[in-house]
Formats: structure tokens, C-alpha cells, sequence
């Protein structure tokens, strides 16, 4: 393999062929099958493994991006570091708007707004990840079944390919 060059899977075939590292996230036609498919590039190495700003971040790149699977460690790691900037926030806005007597501030709720679609978005690509339909995120909303929803989002993605989309090569 050449430097700077990544291999990559056809999802139809099997075929692995090599490519430029910037192609990848790019659409092309197999070499082998002819079909087209997005390059995801493979990799083992767990150096490449998203930590949390980057999880974050990709949450907020595929913003209102409903399809495709996200793994558990993306979803996660997320969440993680969504709750430290909402608590961040939370005291922030405390301490500037102390003297008016509105519970949640013009911050959180400007926060909340933003962020509202890539969290729904981030938790139906996880369920996509376990099979699973991403209408099911409305169980969330029911008191006592939540508790099966949170276990869905805690469980392993399916090893290989789904309904949804091939598997992504980023995390657990």
C-alpha cells in the first residue's frame, strides 16, 4: 500500500481497492462490480478511533442526517461531552443573567434550540445501528419504557451490514 493511500470495501462485492485518503466519504463505482458506493475507509488501528470533541462534532457535521448508522461509541461519546457543555452553559447563564428571575436563560434555551435536530438525529442513526427503526425514538418520550429505549441505545450495532446502511468502520 502506498502512503497516504487508505483501502477500502465494496459493501456489494467484497472488493478492496486502494484510493487517495481524501476520497474517502466520496461516491464511486467499484473496480470490481461496477456498482456505486460511498468510500468508508477501513482501518483497524485504534488511533483513528473518534474521542469525544470528535464524536461531537460529526454529530453536529450530519446535522439533520436521519440516515446511515452511527456506532455506540460516536453516540456516547456525544452525549458526554453535550451534557458538559449544557452544564458549562447552565452555569454560565446562571451567573450572567443572576439578576433576572427567568429559570432558564437566553443561553440554554438558544443551546437547546441548536442542538435539538443533531440529537435526534445522532440517537435515530443508533438505532439504525441495532436494527432497529428510528421512529422508535418516540418510546423515549414514554415514563416507564424509556428504560428498554436507553438499553436499545447501549447495545451492541449489528457486525455487518443492515437495512439501513454498511457498517461503519469507527468505533465499537
Amino acid at each position: 500500500m502506498k502512503s497516504g493511500n487508505v483501502r477500502f470495501k465494496c459493501p456489494f462485492c467484497g472488493q478492496i481497492s486502494e484510493g487517495p485518503a481524501q476520497c474517502a466519504g466520496a461516491e464511486d463505482n467499484c473496480p470490481s462490480c461496477g456498482k456505486r458506493f460511498q468510500l468508508v475507509a477501513m482501518t483497524d488501528s485504534p488511533s483513528v478511533r473518534p474521542n469525544c470533541l470528535m464524536c461531537y462534532f460529526i454529530m453536529f457535521k450530519r446535522y439533520v442526517g436521519f440516515r446511515g448508522r452511527s456506532s455506540r461509541r460516536e453516540f456516547w461519546w456525544a452525549m458526554l461531552f453535550h451534557t458538559i457543555v449544557t452544564l458549562i452553559i447552565v452555569i454560565v447563564d446562571s451567573a450572567v443573567f443572576r439578576r433576572y428571575r427567568d429559570p432558564q436563560g437566553l443561553l440554554v434555551q438558544i443551546y437547546f434550540f441548536a442542538t435539538l435536530l443533531p440529537l435526534i438525529a445522532v440517537q435515530v442513526r443508533r438505532l439504525h445501528d441495532t436494527n432497529k427503526s428510528g421512529w422508535w425514538v418516540l418510546l423515549s418520550l414514554v415514563p416507564v419504557l424509556n428504560i428498554v429505549y436507553i438499553v436499545w441505545l447501549a447495545m451492541g450495532g449489528d457486525k455487518g451490514s443492515n437495512r439501513f446502511d454498511v457498517v461503519r468502520k469507527v468505533g465499537i
